[in-house]
Formats: C-alpha cells, structure tokens, sequence
C-alpha cells in the first residue's frame, strides 16, 4: 500500500512514546503516520517491566494489555537493590507487582492500536522545516526514496535520535553517553524470579549491574561509559553471580546493547523547536536506573496533546504548549535520579 504524501503530523519512532503521541492526535481527529526503521515487532533492550504509571496510561489509551505481551513471570513484585552478597533493599511495586512483558510484542501492540498509520522498514535520512511545514525525506523498503510533508514532526527515536542531533549538534557534543549491554542465556539461578535485581557495587558497572528472568532465559547486564570496555564487568558480575546466587549458564540466545546519555539525571532536557517535538528517550527523558516506558508514554501523550492544541489554534506556539505541560515530569524525571544518587551513594549518570 502506498503511502500518502501528506499528513497532519508525522511520528518518527515505533517504541512507547511514538504510539502515544499518535494516540492523542488521531483521538483529536489529525491525520498520523507512523515511520519505524526496522521490521515490526523489533527488539528493544528493556526490563519489560510495566510499573504502576505505565500501567495506568497503557489501561486509559490503549486498553488491557493482551496475554501474548506477557512472558514469564508474568508479574514482578518489585525492585530488590543490593548492596553487596547479602544486603538488600526492596522496592515493591504495591499488591499486585507489575507486568512483565516482552516489549517487541508490547510495542507493536500500542502502535497498532493507536489508530494511525504505521510504516516499518521506512528510514528517515534528512528534514526541512520550511514555515509551516516538515518536510521528511525517508527511505522506504516499498517505495524507495520518498519525501513526505507533514504539519508536524514528533521525534520518538529514542537516545540516538538524528532529529535531535540535526537541532542542537551542541548537546550531542556536550552530553555524556553510556552504553548498557546485557546478555540472554538458557540458565538458572537462585535469585528470586519474581524480583527484578539491581547491584549497585561499583565493581559491576558505572550506573548498577540487573538480573531478572524472562521465560526461560536469565538475563543479566552492565553498563560503561562510551568509550570504555564493558567486559571487564560483565565477567566480574557474572562471577559474583555464580558464586553467590548460583548462576547456571547454559547456551547463549542473545546479546544486546544500546546507547544512552545523561541527559536525564543532570535535567537538560530538549524538548524540540518550532513544529518538531522531541518525547521519550529522545527528549532527554528517562527515569532512576533506567526506567523509560512510563517517562515515554507520558511525554508522548504530552506531545500528541501539544499539537492537537496548537492544530486546533494558529495563535499557540506547539514547542511553548509542549514546554508548558511538561513541567511536571521534567521535575520527576530530574528527582528520581537524585534518589537514585542518594541510594547507590554515589553520583549517577553524571
């Protein structure tokens, strides 16, 4: 099916934040599309884990998350941080703990039911603003090279976004980056798989090493800051693992890593400018240890609400709306990560 060439907003970016954002302004009667680069579902490295404010976003504008989101566990009672071999702290997720799902299945799922259309394996290489207008030049699987018009753009690529990078080169270059990596292996442990386990000695990451168990695969990670080697603490995590917790490793099913900055826990935060808006991971929005799902879905409502306002009235500015309803949760975010500090006793992501 062809795509069409023009809409009233464009959404780069399939993940959480994209689909709500697409939510908000199809519910507002404005034409969507959707581009995602790769081939829907596509893995994303993430917990899976969906804590009480995703939960109630996901229940409100999309519905009660389908059975084959789920994996195994299917609820995880909380966060379980430790100090050391036998210190720990837990942070329960209340009664009912929180969904445990595969976010390749969980993010197609938002996007399909956000009532916009979506476009995977369509690439955006480059974009104009041009007055009132966006101009998206994509390369699509189907159709090759096309150049698609918009109203508005809504960046939800994620920390590495080309959108962002083209409107403020300079915090690409002031920013801090990470990289998280963590491996799936068929195996066994003796930690609690209904807990997800974050370790916060220094010798296991920069930021804290986890575990937690998704069907039958353990899974564990560390991340460094770009730049460094990361092995170094994956093969002391994983043998703290082994000798304290009984970590049995069986064949490995995959590796898997991704970027992130640290524009999070120091609240610099770029939210966009004229008609392109910036939500989730690529607006700068993460919360404490690494939690994006409910800071994705929330800013991309925010954003989708933004436009739907300033669609409906020529005199308001979409980027001063968008700056507007954000307050909130540029404070929460920022705060999580100093309790994060206060926890780990150390600086965070800094």
């Amino acid at each position: 099916m062809s795509l069409k060439r023009k809409y009233d907003a464009v959404v780069v970016g399939a993940g959480p934040a994209g689909a709500a954002a697409a939510r908000v302004m199809v519910e507002a009667g404005l034409s969507v599309l959707v581009i995602e680069r790769k081939k829907l579902p596509r893995y994303k490295i993430c917990s899976g884990l969906i804590n009480e404010k995703s939960l109630k976003l996901t229940r409100k504008y999309f519905g009660e998350i389908p059975d084959e989101c789920y994996c195994r566990p299917r609820i995880i009672k909380g966060v379980r941080l430790w100090y050391d071999a036998e210190r720990n702290r837990d942070w329960p997720f209340g009664e009912k703990g929180a969904p445990n799902v595969w976010r390749a299945q969980y993010d197609e799922w938002l996007v399909r039911r956000s009532g916009a259309e979506v476009r995977d394996m369509c690439l955006l290489t480059d974009f104009k603003m041009e007055g009132d207008k966006v101009r998206l030049y994509c390369k699509d699987r189907r159709e090759g090279s096309i150049e698609i018009q918009g109203n508005y753009m809504v960046s939800a690529e994620g920390s590495l976004s080309s959108i962002r990078a083209k409107l403020n080169p300079e915090l690409e270059k002031q920013s801090n980056w990470f990289l998280a990596y963590q491996n799936y292996y068929e195996g066994s442990s003796e930690l609690d798989p209904e807990w997800y386990h974050g370790f916060l000695d220094r010798r296991f990451g920069e930021i804290y090493g986890w575990f937690n168990v998704k069907d039958d695969y353990v899974i564990f990670g560390t991340s460094c800051k770009k730049g460094q080697r990361f092995t170094p603490y994956l093969e002391e995590f994983s043998r703290f693992l082994k000798e304290n917790f009984g970590l049995k490793l069986g064949r490995l099913v995959r590796k898997s890593s991704c970027l992130g900055t640290n524009m999070c826990a120091t609240g610099n935060f770029y939210l966009g400018r004229d008609r392109v808006l910036l939500a989730g991971e690529a607006a700068g929005f993460l919360n404490m240890f690494g939690e994006g799902i409910s800071c994705a879905l929330g800013t991309g409502l925010l954003a989708g609400q933004a436009v739907a306002e300033a669609s409906s009235d020529p005199d308001k500015s979409v980027i001063r709306v968008y700056t507007e309803l954000s307050t909130r949760e540029r404070r929460e975010t920022l705060a999580s990560w100093k309790l994060a500090s206060r926890l780990a006793g150390r600086p965070i992501m800094v």
